[in-house]
């Protein structure tokens, strides 16, 4: 077993979220927003997982969609969902959640538009 050696972190969880905030918005869209980043520790690499989770207007988070791995000592993305499968599983909750999604929209809509 291989003990991970104690050392200070150098990315925290609000970088974390960050880096997160700036990828979702250079490669996801506005309906995509990022969850509470959590750290993980491996026996190789410690970061922080940052969840991607779908939003709609008048419903708030509809579900997680995927992830993103930040590595914490420099703080670049190491591992991801794909897009592909991210825009599937928007696809599966806009489907399981449609009526719902369309009534709090629906809601928060502007009179006479």
């Amino acid at each position: 077993m291989v003990t991970p050696l104690l050392k200070t972190t150098q990315i925290t969880q609000q970088d974390a979220q960050r880096i997160g905030e700036d990828f979702v918005a250079d490669h996801l869209g506005d309906q995509i927003s990022i969850g509470s980043p959590w750290h993980v520790v491996s026996a190789l690499h410690s970061g922080w997982v940052v969840p991607l989770v779908l939003t709609s207007p008048g419903y708030g988070i509809v579900g997680t969609v995927g992830v993103l791995v930040v590595d914490e000592e420099f703080g670049h993305i190491t591992a991801w969902t794909t897009v592909e499968d991210i825009e599937a599983n928007v696809d599966r909750l806009n489907t399981e959640n449609g009526a719902n999604l369309e009534t709090a929209f629906a809601s928060v809509r502007l009179p006479g538009v």
